[in-house]
């Protein structure tokens, strides 16, 4: 019984603190009555964010070392291919007299190229390669692969702006303003 009342307290007490310091926090915004840039961008201040990811299943080609016209062998393999940005390298046109925000987003690129090595096989069979050979080349076939997808940088475009919109809707609708694209 004892501490269960201990608990309750320490649970009144978090609340009691979040609901003096969380006002806090918008309101230092409210009390410039304008929005600034770097405010939005430590709003959405997250390092790397994937917005779209992108799985193939693959065969990727060992070309012959003496004549690049000839293929050794094929590997056929599964991957994930993830792309985004750096949040860090967002920024904001910020139009006071329309109080409205333009978010200007950098250019989305591929974040990580994984490999289910599980999934490798090989035609013809056990060719004579390293591991970290057959990874590398498949590697680079799924992720030119997703570079010719121009489906999958849509996707992620305008996931990333669903993601934006998100974190910076209570701050500017707070002041009245919309994000403009």
């Amino acid at each position: 019984m004892k501490k269960k009342l201990i608990l309750l307290v320490l649970v009144v007490v978090i609340a009691a603190g979040a609901g003096l310091v969380l006002p806090n926090k918008i309101s230092k915004i409210g009390k410039e009555n304008t929005i600034t840039s770097s405010q939005l961008e430590k709003a959405i201040d997250i390092s790397q964010l994937s917005t779209a990811e992108f799985v193939y299943n693959g065969v990727a080609e060992k070309k012959n070392e003496n004549s690049p016209e000839d293929v050794d062998c094929y590997i056929a393999y599964d991957a994930n291919v993830k792309v985004g940005i750096n949040m860090e390298d967002v920024k904001f046109k910020i139009d006071e007299e329309k109080k409205t925000v333009t978010p200007i987003l950098p250019k989305i690129e591929i974040n990580i190229a994984t490999l289910d090595e599980n999934s490798i096989s090989y035609i013809p069979k056990n060719p004579d390669l390293s591991l970290k050979e057959v990874i590398t080349l498949c590697k680079e076939d799924a992720i030119n692969e997703a570079n010719t997808s121009d489906k999958l940088y849509e996707t992620a475009e305008e996931n990333l702006q669903s993601v934006i919109q998100a974190l910076l809707a209570p701050i500017l609708e707070h002041e009245g303003y919309s994000i403009q694209w």
